[in-house]
């Protein structure tokens, strides 16, 4: 009997030892899990705070290079500061990849800025007479504000100058026939009435 019981207190303290080992191992796996975590969480704070204050910088006027994967909301800024200043083939770049991230307000945002900057720029080859380069910028216009109310119907800003560009290129004037004959069957110079496009003395 005694050799049983010795085999079974063998066995007893083996067994306990193993428990022991084996909450080691779980305490220890749970604390690198903790680690990691604070880890990875330190890392997207510290991006979280960079990409701020990138986001901040556009906003204020000052250029700022953005990766083609960064998050939507800093793609968001910099488009918005490259179409500010006319620089709109390098805004679309970034503007394919805002649109697949998914998100319709920031989307809807970016497709708005951009019928602005078409139309601005058909503004100027109009007022330089460049008619014929005037009307595709126009259309492209139209094509932005649609989106943009694809991706938020409740876009008011992109209603009204969906409206705004569409009434255009039917006013526009046609030709040098346009300028003879009667005055009230010309078409309108509807740009010159425009919110924000102040012409003559005060």
């Amino acid at each position: 009997m005694r050799g049983v019981d010795r085999l079974a207190s063998r066995f007893g303290i083996w067994l306990w030892n193993g428990r022991r080992r084996l909450g080691l191992y779980l305490w220890s796996g749970l604390l690198v899990a903790g680690l990691v975590g604070l880890a990875v969480n330190g890392v997207a704070l510290i991006a979280a705070k960079l990409a701020d204050a990138d986001i901040r910088a556009l906003a204020t006027g000052r250029d700022v290079a953005v990766e083609p994967d960064a998050a939507p909301a800093l793609l968001h800024a910099r488009t918005l500061h490259l179409l500010s200043r006319d620089r709109i083939t390098e805004a679309e770049v970034l503007g394919v990849r805002l649109v697949r991230a998914g998100v319709p307000e920031l989307e809807a945002g970016y497709r708005l800025t951009l019928g602005n900057a078409r139309l601005r720029r058909a503004f100027t080859l109009i007022e330089t007479a460049r008619l014929n380069e005037a009307i595709p910028e126009v259309a492209l216009a139209k094509v932005a504000y649609r989106a943009a109310l694809a991706a938020d119907p409740g876009r008011y800003d992109a209603k009204v100058n969906l409206d705004i560009s569409m009434r255009l290129v039917r006013d526009l004037p046609r030709g040098d026939g346009d300028e003879t004959g009667d005055p009230e069957a010309r078409p309108r110079r509807v740009w010159t009435d425009l919110p924000g496009l102040p012409r003559g003395g005060p």
